[in-house]
């Protein structure tokens, strides 16, 4: 087992007992908003010709997302290091190109017009392994590709299994990016869950955790 896996699983494993307590309402809501929101940033970027590779794709919940962008069903490969999320992977969506394990220790057979990136980073704690990762992701980018991110922006006082990934870090992490794109939003997880179907009254900019960013590598 490499070093990222056993971090990762650590942190998964203390985190486990709070997903029993997500409110399936709040994650389909956000899922949603996510999705729109990369839709919009992405409206012309013409995705059909495009390649995505997603790094951390857990079960597959992006899927229907990344088609909705345009992106076509070859063009997206995944990757995912946790057995028990590559095997949901397989047994849902086996037609689409999977790399399993450790993306660090990976070799990758292309290059990728985008490098997409949902709540990975902020699972691992250590600055170096996030360098590390972001590093491989920049290189994994086509001349004039995107890096597509999502992520939180604050701690949470009661979870120290993760740590924020501020929009300066994340200059810092890809400072040869052309040009930076930063979105706020989603709804504070504690407000959200309690709120419900009033999430969109409460989804107010001075309440929202994450940001999605999107940074564009040089043509050349």
């Amino acid at each position: 087992m490499s070093d990222l896996e056993e971090k990762i699983k650590e942190q998964y494993g203390k985190r486990k007992h709070l997903n029993s307590l997500y409110n399936s309402y709040y994650s389909m809501r956000t899922m949603h908003e996510r999705g729109e929101k990369i839709r919009e940033i992405l409206s012309n970027h013409q995705c059909r010709d495009k390649s995505v590779l997603e790094l951390g794709a857990g079960h597959g919940g992006n899927i229907p997302m990344l088609l909705m962008c345009g992106f076509l069903k070859e063009n997206i490969h995944l990757n995912e290091l946790l057995p028990e999320r590559i095997k949901v992977i397989k047994d849902n969506f086996a037609e689409y190109s999977l790399y399993e394990g450790d993306f660090l220790e990976l070799e990758f057979k292309q290059k990728y017009d985008y490098v997409f990136q949902s709540t990975v980073f902020s699972s691992v704690l250590d600055n170096q392994t996030r360098k590390t990762l972001a590093d491989k992701m920049w290189d994994l980018l086509k001349p004039g590709g995107y890096i597509v991110w999502y992520d939180f922006v604050y701690n949470n006082p009661n979870n120290n299994q993760v740590r924020k990934v501020t929009a300066k870090e994340v200059k810092s992490l890809f400072p040869g990016a052309l040009r930076t794109e930063f979105h706020k939003i989603t709804l504070a997880p504690p407000i959200g869950r309690r709120v419900g179907k009033l999430y969109s009254l409460f989804n107010l900019p001075f309440l929202r955790t994450h940001i999605l960013a999107l940074l564009q590598k040089p043509e050349a």
